[in-house]
């Protein structure tokens, strides 16, 4: 289980874009190449310092659908954190909220969860964007390049 919140973890970082100097940029986060299949959704960000416009594309149909947002490494996401709670889509449609953001100093990363029942099947998938500008943050965990090139960070157990 560890190792599986690891691996989403990397992939959210990895996806991040970076959007500069409080103009608005924006970011989409790319369905990863490999791994376990996630849910059938495109999800783009229209980021600035105070605010972030998200978007969420159904590819397929989709039922029971979850929508969250939360904050990584000091951001905080004010109002709701479920702007979509239980509701039906059809392909091609898109759901689209504003997310208030305070961020920290530097920079940190919005993530933003969907879930639902797509042709019979619960799927998640879970894309991260950048919010500011510096490096992320030092924490604990060691920054490692996998046998694939990807960049990920190894994280200790919790207690």
């Amino acid at each position: 289980m560890i190792r599986h919140s690891v691996l989403v973890l990397a992939v959210a970082l990895t996806a991040c874009t970076h959007s500069s100097g409080g103009a608005t940029s924006t970011s989409a986060s790319p369905v990863p190449a490999k791994g376990k299949p996630t849910a059938p959704v495109a999800v783009t960000a229209q980021v600035s310092e105070r605010a972030a416009r998200v978007t969420v594309t159904f590819e397929a149909d989709a039922k029971d659908v979850q929508v969250g947002v939360h904050g990584v490494d000091g951001l905080v996401v004010e109002g709701d954190l479920a702007p979509v709670k239980g509701q039906a889509f059809a392909r091609g449609e898109t759901a689209s909220f504003t997310v208030a953001l305070v961020p920290p100093q530097g920079r940190a990363s919005l993530v933003v969860s969907v879930a639902g029942d797509f042709n019979g099947a619960r799927r998640a998938r879970v894309a991260a964007f950048s919010v500011g500008e510096g490096p992320l943050p030092e924490g604990p965990g060691e920054v490692m390049t996998t046998d694939d090139g990807d960049t990920v960070k190894v994280m200790p157990a919790g207690p």
